[in-house]
């Protein structure tokens, strides 16, 4: 018993400490990310941008690091996501609606994958190849046929608060916050509506269906031997990591005031860069620190892309090459340094 209880209080003590260093890490980084955009004359909506889209780094972190599933289809339910919402919000549904919505549609698409992969016994990466293809025509449908939708004049979660903010913010702080009154507010309700679905997330995570997903990915067998269903676990977790893409989608297509066919394209990379980025710089341990890293990726992603425009005063048709160049960076950094380690291993022997 004694044995016990000191083998318990240590893991308790490992615990704190794994937390502390998280919280520590995490500190610092805001500091220096401040700084960073700061001399860097990095604009804050870099920050509405990332939040728009950390949800979809979440979506990753669920199928490879959760269900060990090697899956794409994240590139296909964003887009079907930001579509649906497109187009309920175009014929007078509330945002509140269309972001349900968009939760839906991506699930459905995160399904399509699974039971694919379930029936036809094809393996996850070509299972969602397959449906990230047919998600173009998809998307296009569910847009009558148009590439593109635009939200102008159209009650958005931003439109609908954007004046009576602008107003609030040049009052209290004068009209120097009017150019950042719009950054402000979508980091302000991105961040909100990331901060409830990553609770809402950890909290499912630790329910018995829930831990039975994450068993699904790690240890099939075991799953198996205690009588679940391994496939209906894997189904699940696709839905739901897929359905985050959706909302992903749909908070893009609001802080962009379009939808377009083609908005998710190399998604799942800048998901993976998010992912590794995050582990690297923080560290997590635990499912929700592994969450918000999943969300701190992204927004470092974001920002490490707008500083390099900003500071190469590069026009907007290079994004795509930026943009892999700093996922480069996120994938390689790591390796490099491991090379790195083992060489001065080697030669310090």
């Amino acid at each position: 018993m004694a044995a016990n209880a000191s083998s318990a209080e240590e893991l308790r003590s490992r615990d704190v400490s794994a937390a502390r260093g998280f919280l520590l890490r995490g500190a610092l980084l805001i500091v220096v990310v401040a700084a960073f955009m700061s001399v860097g004359n990095v604009n804050i909506g870099a920050i509405g941008q990332g939040l728009g889209y950390a949800l979809a780094g979440v979506t990753v972190y669920l199928t490879f690091r959760v269900l060990g599933f090697v899956d794409l289809t994240v590139d296909g339910a964003f887009p079907i996501g930001g579509a649906t919402c497109a187009v309920l919000i175009v014929n007078g549904h509330s945002p509140e609606v269309a972001i349900l919505a968009a939760f839906i549609a991506g699930a459905l698409t995160g399904l399509a994958t699974a039971l694919i992969d379930i029936i036809f016994k094809i393996e996850g990466l070509l299972a969602s190849i397959i449906v990230i293809t047919a998600a173009y025509t998809v998307t296009l449908h569910i847009m009558a046929g148009r590439s593109n939708i635009p939200l102008l004049g159209e009650e958005t979660l931003i439109s609908r608060h954007s004046k009576a903010w602008r107003a609030w913010l040049i009052e209290q702080f004068g009209d120097g916050m009017r150019r950042q009154s719009t950054n402000l507010l979508e980091i302000m309700l991105f961040g909100v509506i990331v901060i409830i679905v990553l609770f809402i997330l950890y909290l499912f995570l630790r329910t018995e269906v829930g831990l039975a997903i994450r068993a699904s990915g790690k240890n099939p067998q075991m799953v198996r031997a205690t009588g679940l269903n391994h496939n209906m676990m894997i189904a699940l977790g696709l839905m739901v990591a897929n359905g985050l893409a959706g909302v992903a989608g749909s908070l893009v297509v609001q802080q962009f005031g379009f939808a377009d066919v083609s908005l998710g394209f190399g998604l799942i990379v800048r998901g993976l860069a998010a992912v590794i980025i995050g582990e690297v710089l923080l560290r997590p341990r635990s499912v929700g620190q592994l969450l918000i890293a999943a969300v701190t990726g992204m927004l470092i992603f974001d920002i490490s892309r707008a500083w390099i425009f900003s500071a190469l005063d590069l026009p907007t048709t290079d994004i795509q090459f930026v943009s892999a160049l700093v996922v480069l960076a996120a994938l390689g950094a790591p390796r490099l340094y491991d090379r790195w380690k083992t060489y001065r291993q080697r030669h310090s022997g």
